[in-house]
């Protein structure tokens, strides 16, 4: 069994969004890193209905939510053969290299067509003609005074360190407290720009403070001024987390005009939904996925 070798007539490569819908159509089996998966902040523009594309009963805002459903139906299809156990991929003349955690296995699958819908970490792709090396960067705050406030997002179009601040529900807390927020930024930033003191997570955490003072927002209550009667609040304090980053784009690579193994897919998740919907009762190609999850 050790030596088994799959062999599959295309291969989805990537664990994006993007690549999820497609398989799901396509029924082909599909291999990549947990670290594409969406971030829970990003919504679905407009909400999908799930019986409207084949995919079950419900509405869904977020991509991450969409993102665990078609996740779920995949597995149970058998569509995702190494879940997140995959430590390394790579491409190797005309098949696909997967070595899972501590290298305890090396899986190889010949493949036809390799559908490739994220390059990040993926060994032996063709050279590289146009890098892309800019970089969709969220660092990750803990609200520890001024959790409590209405806003759900500050933008700053024309800025790209900390262009956009969004607030959400902490997950932090047991139970459902809408009510208490943490916060992510998100900024845009070039390699070269990721290692600057001025794009540190540090320097965002001053620049969240000012940005969050000057809205008018207060840190958590400390009771009643006893002169003037007014409540005081205690300063905001946030605490960094992590810092996330994924390339806004795939690079683009040099492939030979007669090499047709390698297709990459740039189609974001809203064009691929937009364009499912135009088409008669869309259904899964996979006869493996339970069908009392796909009914509405």
């Amino acid at each position: 069994m050790k030596e088994h070798k799959y062999q599959w007539k295309g291969i989805i490569v990537g664990y994006n969004l993007s690549a999820l819908i497609y398989a799901f159509y396509t029924g082909m089996p599909v291999v990549g890193y947990t670290s594409s998966m969406p971030w829970h902040f990003e919504k679905l523009v407009p909400p999908i209905t799930l019986p409207d594309y084949g995919m079950g009963r419900g509405t869904l805002k977020t991509q991450i939510d969409l993102w665990h459903h078609l996740y779920m139906l995949l597995s149970m299809g058998g569509q995702v053969p190494f879940a997140d156990n995959a430590a390394s991929i790579r491409v190797n003349d005309g098949s696909l290299l997967v070595s899972t955690d501590n290298r305890s296995r090396i899986i190889e699958a010949e493949y036809k067509t390799l559908w490739v819908f994220d390059d990040h970490s993926i060994e032996g792709l063709p050279p590289i003609s146009e890098p892309c090396d800019i970089y969709r960067v969220c660092d990750w705050f803990n609200v520890r005074s001024g959790m409590r406030h209405d806003e759900s997002m500050l933008m700053t179009p024309a800025e790209d360190f900390i262009r956009t601040i969004y607030f959400y529900p902490s997950e932090r807390l047991d139970g459902n407290h809408a009510d208490k927020k943490d916060l992510c930024s998100e900024s845009f930033l070039s390699e070269d720009e990721l290692d600057k003191f001025e794009h540190s997570p540090t320097y965002a955490r001053f620049k969240i403070l000012s940005q969050m003072r000057d809205l008018g927002m207060k840190g958590s209550g400390n009771g009643n001024c006893p002169k003037t009667g007014k409540k005081k609040h205690y300063a905001i304090k946030i605490e960094h987390d992590r810092r996330e980053k994924k390339r806004i784009a795939m690079h683009a690579y040099e492939i030979p005009a007669q090499d047709n193994k390698i297709t990459f897919n740039r189609v974001d998740p809203a064009a691929m939904l937009a364009e499912i919907k135009n088409n008669i009762l869309p259904a899964p190609a996979n006869p493996y996925i339970p069908k009392v999850l796909l009914t509405s």
